[in-house]
């Protein structure tokens, strides 16, 4: 459903880092995180590829390089085209802090968000339910393995509902 209702852009380095996820894990035991996430990057893949797909690839030059790479790449993609975005969005927290700052700077409109917050859109819209939420950003948290309490923390910032009633508090905010 995500894939059919937003219109996602990554870049070319994002999705290099992607099919370093899917080469990497080839035989990823079954029911593991490695494997949970070669499958998740095959099918972003697979939606990249696809002509009718409103998901999309630009190419960013220079190539940034390095453990960083996949954040310089949004930066210099919105330093360029920041006016054509509406959200970004990223777990890493100092990530999103350096690119809401770039944001800032140039005035762009743009939200930077944690991953859930995708899944809160389809909430927001009533494509989903809230329950169908909670439990898809709950099962988002729990297989990326994000355990941590500012990893929690940061996963549910701008999400503005209570899943309490759906969720363990293991996977909700502090």
């Amino acid at each position: 459903m995500l894939a059919e209702s937003l219109a996602l852009t990554t870049t070319n380095v994002c999705k290099h880092e992607l099919q370093n996820h899917v080469n990497s894990n080839t035989y990823a035991p079954e029911g593991s995180r490695e494997q949970y996430l070669k499958r998740g990057s095959q099918r972003v893949l697979d939606h990249l590829n696809e002509d009718s797909s409103s998901w999309s690839c630009v190419t960013v030059v220079p190539r940034p390089h390095g453990s960083d790479a996949g954040e310089e790449s949004l930066k210099q993609e919105l330093s360029e085209h920041g006016d054509s975005y509406q959200v970004v969005s990223l777990l890493d927290g100092a990530a999103r802090r350096s690119i809401r700052r770039l944001v800032d700077d140039h005035e762009y409109d743009i939200d930077v968000v944690g991953p859930p917050y995708l899944l809160y859109v389809l909430f927001d819209t009533d494509l989903i339910s809230k329950a169908e939420f909670c439990e898809a950003a709950g099962e988002m948290i729990r297989t990326e393995g994000w355990t941590g309490y500012e990893v929690v923390k940061s996963a549910w910032a701008s999400i503005p509902i209570d899943c309490s009633e759906f969720l363990s508090d293991d996977v909700l905010p502090p």
